[in-house]
């Protein structure tokens, strides 16, 4: 166990997902090596009913409220997010200081697909009904399609703003070969981020979530944050 393990959290957030099963690997590659780790949801550990009538204030309250309380019992706090949830974090920066770094993998600076995204959109009235009384049978693992249209909302508007506010050291992690984020967005938006220390690695390789590959993320942050 590394020294400093003993005064270090992590807190570990997925992307657009109905629980924290996505980051689960991440948490126990974490925890073998000694570290404090959470794994939540981008919503928090709220019990959501109806996710189209979650917000993402709400979501941003939450994550705030959680690392507020890990920052009481530990000297470092570092969020690491997939995607929505690397966005989350950031949005925390903006205006909460007890973060002690970011790392953000696949961050949605820019998304993917947007026609067929407008047409689910469309259709969600439709389809959300149903879907909601399938999505109460939790070992399913449907996706949070409620919340999709505040999502991007945000995503697309909110998040955007604000980026030169947040200080903190942040590593961004993305694979070129990313179908739901454009990693080239990476460039022009990182560049608002007025930390003075950050830091792009872009993967040949992987997916969204660079294949789930836990030592991959690991290594670089441990090189990252000098642990």
């Amino acid at each position: 166990m590394p020294p400093s393990a003993q005064n270090i959290c992590f807190i570990l957030l997925p992307g657009f997902a109905p629980d924290h099963v996505p980051v689960l690997a991440l948490k126990q590659a974490l925890a073998k090596r000694g570290y404090a780790v959470i794994a939540s949801n981008f919503f928090g550990d709220s019990t959501i009913d109806d996710f189209r009538k979650l917000s993402i204030e709400q979501c941003r309250e939450n994550i705030s409220g959680l690392i507020n309380n890990t920052a009481a019992k530990y000297d470092r706090v570092i969020g690491i997010g997939v995607s929505l949830g690397g966005a989350l974090f950031l949005e925390c920066a903006k205006t909460n200081n007890d973060l002690s770094g970011i790392v953000s993998i696949g961050t949605p600076f820019r998304l993917k697909f947007r026609g067929p995204m407008r047409v689910g959109e469309f259709l969600l009235p439709f389809i959300y009904p149903v879907w909601r009384k399938l999505e109460k049978n939790k070992s399913w693992r449907l996706l949070p399609i409620g919340a999709g249209p505040a999502v991007i909302h945000y995503l697309e508007n909110e998040f955007l703003d604000g980026l030169e506010s947040i200080r903190c050291p942040v590593l961004f992690m993305h694979s070129k070969k990313d179908l739901v984020t454009d990693y080239r967005a990476l460039d022009e938006y990182s560049k608002k981020i007025s930390s003075g220390q950050k830091e792009v690695i872009l993967s040949e390789n992987g997916n969204h979530v660079i294949d789930y590959n836990p030592d991959f993320i690991f290594d670089r942050l441990v090189k990252f944050f000098n642990l």
